[in-house]
């Protein structure tokens, strides 16, 4: 039997987990604090169509720190210095650029995406995409 107030309690909790991750926008180091509130979280939820959210959740903030690791690697690259007409350095800064650019609005997918189906209570049918 589906307790309904364990429903919504889960609901809930998840729902914390979105709004820290809209509140990234604009407070950027909260992307930490989501990525340990989501661990510590993914063990209390239990119902299948919630979990998938915090799946969905999870890899966004994973992602997120991924791309921050490659994007520090490009920086070190493109700005060190040693010869800023070598073919791996202005690589480097024209992938840092387009990386730049095409990160908010992936972000904005994920999180619109996973905001508009946690309301309508529709489980993320994949991770990734």
């Amino acid at each position: 039997m589906i307790d309904s107030a364990d429903t919504d309690r889960q609901e809930q909790l998840v729902l914390y987990g979105y709004a820290m991750q809209w509140s990234m926008l604009v407070i950027p180091p909260m992307f930490i604090v989501s990525l340990g509130y989501l661990l510590l979280l993914r063990r209390r939820i239990t119902h299948f169509e919630i979990r998938t959210h915090v799946s969905w959740q999870l890899a966004t903030c994973l992602l997120t720190l991924a791309l921050l690791a490659v994007a520090i690697v490009l920086l070190v690259i493109g700005l060190s210095g040693v010869n800023t007409d070598a073919p791996l350095s202005v690589l480097a800064t024209f992938a840092l650029m387009g990386g730049s650019v095409l990160f908010l609005p992936w972000l904005f997918y994920r999180l619109i995406y996973g905001s508009l189906r946690m309301s309508r209570q529709e489980p993320m049918r994949s991770v990734l995409l």
